[in-house]
């Protein structure tokens, strides 16, 4: 079996940084992390949106943590764990994780700002 050592760049955001960019206004900062609810129509939609940011999660070697909660609510949140804080990947990742949940007919639920 081959090891492989992952090197990767990593280029901080701070939470005002994060505030000011485009095409993520479905997520919220909390802390160290960012964080978004879906709502899909059923609860299947909502799994079937968890898969998909599954895929997205293993095309990146970037992963979030998930919830699905009934009737079709999925939150994910996302922090760069080797930097304790945000990063570019976290914005990659929120982008393309709205925009999965966009193309499912999810709706955000809105948040505390």
């Amino acid at each position: 079996m081959a090891w492989f050592t992952w090197t990767m760049e990593y280029t901080e955001v701070t939470p005002d940084e994060f505030a000011a960019l485009a095409g993520v206004d479905d997520w919220m900062v909390v802390g160290t992390e960012i964080h978004a609810t879906f709502r899909g129509a059923t609860y299947l939609l909502g799994a079937e949106l968890v898969k998909s940011i599954a895929e997205i999660a293993e095309a990146n070697v970037h992963h979030p943590d998930m919830a699905i909660r009934y009737p079709g609510r999925v939150h994910v949140s996302l922090t760069t764990h080797a930097t304790g804080g945000l990063t570019t990947l976290d914005v990659d990742a929120a982008r393309q994780i709205s925009a999965a949940a966009a193309a499912a007919g999810a709706t955000v639920e809105p948040h505390d700002s």
